[in-house]
């Protein structure tokens, strides 16, 4: 029995393919197949990545907006008193902001047992954050409790 070698097989499948016009054809619509297959996979991923991006930077902005918000109503309360919570309550803050899509930020105050409770929530596009503060006292003289 005869042992083929490996250039013999080599060269039977080259001969295979110049002989056959429809196998090449084959083979040229197999890896066009997979080059577009590859591409459409691209391009998917990549807009799910993009989207991925943009929910994230909305959920960024509403995390920002509230925590400034809150961090400077948190001054004007405990350092500089010049909010009086007990005549506050109700909502204090009711506004939107027009360089953000559906930017809209909006802060109340809530008596409950001798605590008021501060909260913030700022809504971009579909995202939305709510920052939160608790505050004993009375008059002008408040602290922020932990």
């Amino acid at each position: 029995m005869k042992r083929m070698n490996k250039t013999t097989s080599n060269n039977r499948f080259a001969a295979l393919l110049r002989c056959n016009d429809g196998a090449s054809i084959v083979l040229v619509t197999i890896i066009a197949i997979l080059v577009i297959s590859g591409v459409i996979i691209l391009r998917t991923t990549t807009s799910a990545l993009w989207a991925s991006a943009d929910k994230q930077l909305n959920q960024d902005q509403a995390y920002e907006m509230a925590t400034s918000m809150g961090n400077s109503l948190d001054v004007l309360i405990v350092n500089k008193h010049q909010i009086d919570l007990e005549h506050s309550t109700g909502t204090i803050l009711n506004t939107t902001i027009a360089d953000l899509p559906d930017g809209k930020i909006t802060a109340t105050v809530t008596p409950s047992n001798n605590v008021y409770i501060v909260t913030v929530e700022s809504t971009v596009a579909d995202a939305t954050y709510v920052y939160t503060a608790k505050y004993t006292g009375s008059g002008y003289n408040y602290t922020r409790q932990y």
